[in-house]
């Protein structure tokens, strides 16, 4: 890293005579992007993505970095069998999350393993029957030609990655072991088929199919002529058929015969979304998506019975040890059926807070994990389908998060909002969400405030309203309708009640920067200067008369809330401002972040920027920052999905962390500047412990 003092074209014109800070040193930068991507091209490995990152960056071992994950909250619920239960103890299970594999415990918060190797959000999840294995597949890569969706398959007990499986693109649907855990199944986007041996990573045999198949599933296995057999349920646009996958001694080659099952001379048309078997294998069960569950004769390959069950589909289907069957459906509802053959009963019906995408059972037989689309999974008792919640996140992009000026054991609140309409408040304690509130007509959440010791939320919405709610958000406080045209995109408030200075100060996308009075929420003045959206206010943070905005059009403005006058105003070219901090150190100037990668830093007596960073990385673009609460450390973050970390004396890059896979949209440190949390495209949070943090 070193200071510069020319012109960097392209990216900042007219400011050559201000100091310039490249991250990384432009004299290394093309050259660690390619090796970037020859090497990541081959190799998906974290390690190697690290190692690669902060040498770029010249921070030091990533081994030794003092930013680490330390718990990541979040599931999208947008994948079919996303939520396992591992068979090796009733408490764990795992589940996807934007692009990484979490291990947890139902019973400890703090018990997070967390797989880290796909560069896309993961798309399937398997477990092997004896739970010692654990696959999944993601969405087609974007970082390298291809398209390449590859199946990494990992040890549940250390948490390593054992081995790539490649071929699939575009996306991976299913995942499933075979019986014996010899050969894993894998099934794309694509319409292709393949079947991995696992003990060297070799494709035995592939399929391109006319549609992307729908179900897999291993039946059972078998010694024929002194070989093993497979028998499999293999289920391809409205024909389900009756697999058998064997060695052809002829051939010298594995291969795969079907023959479909035979279905009522009346015709029955029907998709597949899950399936299961009986203990004996006699029977399969398949769920459709046209609300019923279908009973085959598997050792015949004959229809038996069709039951209807529910609305919007059988998405997911388990057989408990009773032979009873526990349904999961598109309408929220969970269903247990009981019977054989033709006749067959409904037991038992309740129903969760959103469609039910995965359903699996625990390895003692007496719970049911379901997994649901709005980010809820629940443990429900076989017996009686009594439920409880074991963890929620949210469904959508986090778009804003702030803590709150609380003390003691409620240091740790904070809340969310995300594009959606979700609201909540979280404890950063146990990771739990302690409250949930949203706001159907009111577009998305997209800024945040908290304050006074009571605990009140201050929301600013994409319908342009300014609510606040109590921090249970059971209740509505008061509310500003149209605060700002276009939606209330920023809000900082004052409360220092001993100086007489309670008011709260608003921005818009209709470029307006509005003070109200806290009290009664009297607008008291208006500013109308910005020619485009305002991305941010502040109230400085040593005059609160003061005050700060930026905008989409390149400005940063103050005022001088006792005059009621602009202050000051800086321009700066190309490139959208997108956030704002200050400093708490130095002349406590402001620092901006674009669309450019630029920090800029700006004096309130000084037109020009004082100091120009510029991030050269691969996508520069920087959504967010914020300095920390000792003013030490500028933590930034923006479309690359790289958290990073600066000293802010020295410029130099401290951390980098990466966890995300999307635009990195919001972020906030801890109270006590020991941890970060940031919020992204990927529905995600991610909480980080930041070791040089609250040290003095």
């Amino acid at each position: 890293m070193s200071a510069r003092d020319h012109t960097h074209q392209g990216h900042l014109q007219g400011a050559s005579h201000h100091p310039e800070i490249f991250l990384p040193p432009t004299d290394r930068t093309e050259e660690k992007l390619v090796e970037q991507k020859e090497v990541l091209e081959d190799d998906f490995s974290p390690e190697i993505q690290d190692k690669i990152l902060h040498e770029t960056y010249g921070a030091g071992d990533a081994s030794e970095d003092p930013l680490q994950l330390e718990h990541m909250v979040g599931f999208g619920g947008e994948f079919p069998n996303s939520v396992v239960s591992l068979p090796l103890d009733d408490n764990l299970f795992t589940k996807c999350m934007g692009s990484l594999i979490a291990i947890e415990n139902m019973n400890d918060p703090h018990d997070q393993t967390i797989l880290r190797a796909h560069d896309m959000q993961v798309s399937a999840l398997a477990v092997s029957p004896s739970g010692e294995l654990l696959a999944s597949g993601q969405l087609g890569t974007r970082s390298f030609k291809g398209n390449a969706a590859p199946i990494f398959v990992w040890s549940t007990a250390t948490g390593k990655r054992l081995v790539a499986l490649r071929g699939l693109t575009q996306r991976v649907n299913i995942i499933t072991f075979s019986t014996d855990e010899k050969f894993l199944c894998g099934c794309g986007e694509d319409c292709l088929l393949y079947v991995w041996e696992l003990s060297s990573g070799e494709v035995v045999f592939g399929q391109r199919n006319t549609t992307p198949v729908s179900i897999v599933k291993w039946v059972e296995h078998y010694v024929q002529n002194r070989r093993v057999v497979y028998d499999l349920a293999i289920g391809v646009g409205t024909t389900l058929s009756k697999g058998k996958f064997y060695f052809d001694q002829g051939r010298v080659q594995w291969t795969l015969s079907t023959k479909p099952y035979a279905l009522p001379s009346g015709g029955l048309v029907r998709h597949f979304a899950s399936i299961d078997h009986s203990e004996d294998c006699k029977y399969l069960f398949v769920g459709t998506t046209g609300a019923d569950m279908i009973v085959y004769r598997h050792d015949i390959a004959v229809f038996r019975a069709l039951i209807p069950i529910c609305s919007n589909g059988v998405r997911s289907m388990v057989r408990l040890p009773n032979g009873d069957i526990v349904c999961g459906g598109g309408d929220g509802s969970v269903t247990k059926v009981t019977g054989e053959d033709l006749a067959w009963e409904i037991l038992e019906k309740i129903t969760l807070d959103g469609p039910v995408v995965s359903l699996s059972l625990s390895p003692n037989g007496s719970e049911v994990l379901a997994g649901c689309s709005s980010g809820s999974i629940f443990r429900c008792m076989t017996h009686s389908l009594a439920s409880d919640v074991v963890t929620t996140s949210h469904t959508s992009a986090v778009t804003t998060l702030a803590f709150g000026p609380f003390n003691g054991d409620r240091a740790g609140i904070f809340a969310t909002g995300t594009r959606n309409g979700e609201l909540r408040v979280w404890d950063i304690a146990d990771y739990a969400c302690t409250a949930f509130r949203r706001e159907v007509k009111a577009g998305a959440v997209l800024c945040l405030a908290l304050y006074s010791d009571n605990g009140m939320v201050v929301s600013g919405w994409e319908d342009g309203f300014i609510r606040c709610h109590d921090i249970s958000l059971n209740r509505q406080i008061w509310y500003i309708p149209q605060g700002h045209r276009g939606g209330t995109t920023s809000i900082a408030i004052c409360d220092d009640a001993e100086n007489k200075m309670q008011f709260m100060v608003s921005g818009g996308a209709d470029g307006a920067v509005r003070v109200w009075r806290l009290s009664n929420r009297e607008l008291m003045t208006q500013y109308s200067e910005h020619s485009r959206g305002v991305s941010k206010v502040l109230i400085d943070n040593t005059h609160k008369n003061i005050v700060h905005s930026v905008s989409l059009d390149c400005t940063v403005l103050s005022y001088d809330l006792k005059t009621d006058k602009r202050k000051i105003s800086h321009i700066i070219k190309g490139g959208y401002l997108t956030h704002m901090t200050q400093r708490l150190d130095s002349e406590c100037e402001l620092i901006t972040c674009d669309t450019q990668g630029r920090l800029l830093h700006w004096d309130i007596d000084v037109r020009d920027p004082v100091l120009i960073v510029m991030d050269a990385g691969m996508n520069p673009s920087l959504k967010v920052l914020a300095v920390s609460p000792s003013g030490r450390f500028l933590a930034f973050a923006g479309d690359d999905t790289v958290l990073k970390v600066l000293d802010v004396a020295s410029n130099q890059v401290l951390s980098l962390g990466k966890g995300h896979s999307g635009s990195i949209l919001t972020l906030s440190w801890t109270p006590d500047e020991r941890q970060i949390i940031t919020g992204s495209e990927d529905s995600c949070m991610c909480v980080w412990n930041f070791y040089l943090g609250g040290q003095e």
